[in-house]
């Protein structure tokens, strides 16, 4: 996408967000990167002054990787603004900068990771941010229920792994009249996940997280659809974990990109899986090739490496990096909850 391509198209759905949080005199700091569709943050920057809101875009060259910070006069730039708007190519809600912004008071509207103008028109920003919002406390009920203690995934890849959620499940509240889909998340007090400051609203949205236990994993994770960095995946990535740690990966060229990768930006805590398990209930979403928009797919199951303080976990890493399974079948202590990608229990309300 060049800089001189037009604006077109319905933009009610990308304005959304906007008008739920943004006030008259807000100070707003949009950050993106020259490897972004400039079209997006070109439109939300016109979306934001006409709320009557003081705005700014930092413009910078694409991070190295996903959830490195910003250049320091951004990150300064951070702690000045009353709102951050993520918009960068590479994803910025984990990186240090952004945690050190929410934990200060000053939340972000996070919409980075590629998305390109058209994908704020369709897809998984269509659905209906109130009925998520209901889907994510039944999966929590009815997928795990709060006394959920072992899972265990398969699928026609040959994924065969188990981890523990004992003590995890954190069960979002039913939406209130008053709910409004669109306004920034407490965490904490919003969604009963505690810690860590978090204060964020994530578009397009739609997964229920989990935080595994550490160190309990075992057994074969093959991401079959997107990889965070990677993008769509044309060859499976096989993950052998035990107790808790990727200890060998497998496959194709993805696989020796995401090997490289982790050697190069990684840490000791970047092998750490899964750092999230989380089920993808957008009704709307559609393949993509960015994470941003596939984990959301209903039904899916995404994985992490690295970071999950943000999810209810207690690992902090230089990345956090999402694989996704496509049509996975999740056991819940020997119940069958999800098979090949349809969920088996109700979570419509």
């Amino acid at each position: 996408m060049n800089s001189g391509s037009f604006v077109t198209g319905n933009m009610d759905y990308i304005r959304r967000p906007f008008v739920a949080n943004i006030k008259p005199g807000h100070r707003v700091l949009i950050l993106s990167d020259f490897s972004h569709d400039p079209r997006v943050w070109q439109v939300v920057q016109s979306i934001c002054s006409e709320l009557g809101a003081e705005t700014t875009v930092a413009l910078f060259e694409r991070r190295p990787a996903d959830y490195y910070d910003p250049p320091s006069a951004v990150c300064e730039a951070m702690m000045k603004s009353d709102f951050n708007v993520l918009l960068a190519s590479t994803g910025m809600l984990h990186s240090h900068a952004n945690f050190t912004a929410m934990a200060a008071g000053i939340p972000a509207i996070c919409m980075d990771g590629g998305m390109q103008l058209e994908w704020f028109q369709s897809g998984a920003v269509t659905d209906d941010m109130k009925q998520i919002a209901v889907r994510k406390h039944y999966v929590a009920k009815n997928v795990f229920g709060p006394n959920a203690r072992e899972c265990r995934v398969t699928s026609n890849y040959g994924t065969d792994f188990t981890y523990s959620v004992a003590n995890r499940i954190t069960q979002p509240p039913l939406p209130t009249d008053k709910f409004d889909p669109y306004k920034i998340i407490n965490f904490a007090k919003d969604e009963n996940r505690p810690g860590n400051n978090l204060l964020y609203y994530l578009f397009p949205t739609g997964e229920f997280n989990v935080a595994p236990v550490e160190g309990s994993a075992n057994g074969k994770l093959v991401i079959d659809l997107t990889m965070h960095h990677i993008g769509r995946l044309l060859t499976p990535i096989e993950l052998i974990v035990k107790d808790g740690r990727v200890i060998k990966i497998d496959g194709g060229p993805e696989a020796r990109i995401l090997r490289d990768y982790l050697d190069v930006y990684g840490d000791e805590n970047a092998f750490m899986c899964p750092a999230e398990a989380s089920v993808g209930v957008n009704a709307k979403a559609v393949v993509r090739g960015i994470q941003r928009e596939d984990k959301n797919i209903m039904g899916t199951l995404h994985f992490g490496l690295g970071t999950n303080v943000d999810v209810g976990g207690s690992v902090k890493s230089k990345i956090h990096m999402d694989g996704v399974i496509l049509h996975p079948t999740l056991y819940v202590d020997g119940v069958k909850r999800i098979d090949n990608g349809k969920i088996l229990v109700p979570i419509e309300g």
